[in-house]
């Protein structure tokens, strides 16, 4: 089994613009057009049985729509979708309740698109509800090829996050910090600090990937691809290079999402 647990879709009349804009901001070729059907048909393809769809409330005013895209995906079993919500709507709190009483069972964060650092005590009302309901918080980490610095959601603050709320389930995207793996094991090799593999075939090696992957252990990573910016295939190519023992890779693949998404951890 195959779940890519780092995916972005879009509204068939957004997807076009949201993805060629997107693609120019940062440098990138897309993979996949960004719409549902698209990105279905590339994951079948590739083999990947279910995915997590993350979306971004990038705005006070856009948090409902986002989120009443997200609660649309539900009906597909192909999908697992995430919501979102901006810190500085008043909505934040009531937000997540909806998300949670739909059946959402988590919420993405992209610091520089958000425009809020990951450790400003203005956000932590939204994590300690996450927390209280046991909403999955899933962070871009680190540098993001579309911003300059300052890094809004670095491995130290990210860290900050983790220890203010030791119970929530806080997952790291890009091995823990994009850029910034060595400060992601420094920083979070030793929380309660998820990461998953976003991105990674097309910045860090193998080995170096390797090395992150052991650093938190096998337990607490996740496959991700982060498509339409990178594929399941070029992704699970990455991975078996490495020397991870099939169990472990077992583990990376699918099992682990299944624990983490169930509340089993």
């Amino acid at each position: 089994m195959l779940i890519d647990f780092h995916a972005h879709v879009f509204l068939d009349k957004l997807a076009a613009g949201a993805v060629s804009s997107l693609a120019a901001k940062a440098h990138l070729t897309p993979f996949a057009d960004g719409t549902v059907a698209g990105t279905k048909a590339l994951m079948r393809a590739q083999g990947v049985d279910q995915f997590v769809a993350l979306n971004i409330a990038v705005a006070s005013r856009t948090q409902q729509n986002v989120n009443n895209f997200a609660i649309s995906l539900l009906s597909d079993p192909m999908i697992v979708p995430f919501g979102s919500v901006h810190p500085d709507s008043p909505d934040a709190l009531s937000e997540l309740d909806r998300l949670h009483a739909a059946g959402i069972h988590g919420v993405k964060f992209h610091n520089e698109y958000q425009n809020f650092f990951a450790d400003d005590e203005k956000a932590f009302p939204v994590y300690e509800k996450c927390e209280e309901l046991g909403l999955i918080m899933l962070f871009h980490g680190g540098a993001d090829r579309g911003f300059g610095p300052p890094v809004k959601a670095t491995p130290a603050r990210i860290r900050k996050v983790a220890l203010a709320f030791p119970r929530a389930k806080i997952v790291a995207a890009h091995l823990g910090g994009q850029a910034m793996e060595q400060e992601s094991v420094q920083q979070l090799a030793d929380t309660n600090v998820w990461i998953d593999t976003s991105f990674a075939s097309r910045c860090v090696s193998p080995a170096s990937g390797e090395e992150v992957i052991r650093a938190f252990g096998e337990d607490r990573v996740l496959f991700g691809t982060d498509c339409p910016w990178d594929t399941p295939a070029n992704t699970v190519r990455w991975l078996e290079e490495t020397s991870l023992s099939q169990t472990a890779k077992q583990k990376i693949y699918s099992q682990n999402a299944l624990r983490l998404l169930a509340g089993q951890v």
